[in-house]
């Protein structure tokens, strides 16, 4: 049998596994698709707001499971135990990301396949 090349299999590993983007910030990897052009409008959207990566990227996760397929609540008082829940390590209180999952649900609904 044939030995398996530790650094080959790292690197295919790695070529494998989600890397920036919405992706690294999903709940449970793989949970859902994310949309073409959806990483260029979280990217350019957290950039005009001034946010830093890492305590915005988990609502645009939120973002994209709550008006997918899990079919989650979008009442505010729900949505902000959710966020409670699923906002990983972002420092942000859900008064200041209510409006990124907003524009998200936005462009989503607009950007939705025909």
């Amino acid at each position: 049998m044939e030995r398996i090349d530790a650094e080959r299999f790292r690197a295919l590993r790695d070529l494998l596994k989600p890397t920036g983007g919405v992706a690294e910030c999903l709940h449970y990897p793989g949970m859902t698709p994310i949309p073409e052009g959806f990483d260029r409008f979280a990217g350019q959207d957290a950039k005009r707001a001034a946010a830093d990566w890492n305590d915005v990227c988990p609502a645009y996760a939120l973002a994209l499971v709550s008006v997918g397929s899990y079919a989650l609540p979008q009442d505010d008082a729900e949505m902000e135990v959710l966020w409670d829940e699923l906002g990983g390590e972002s420092g942000k209180p859900w008064s200041e990301v209510r409006d990124v999952i907003a524009r998200s649900w936005a462009w989503l609904d607009a950007h939705r396949p025909a």
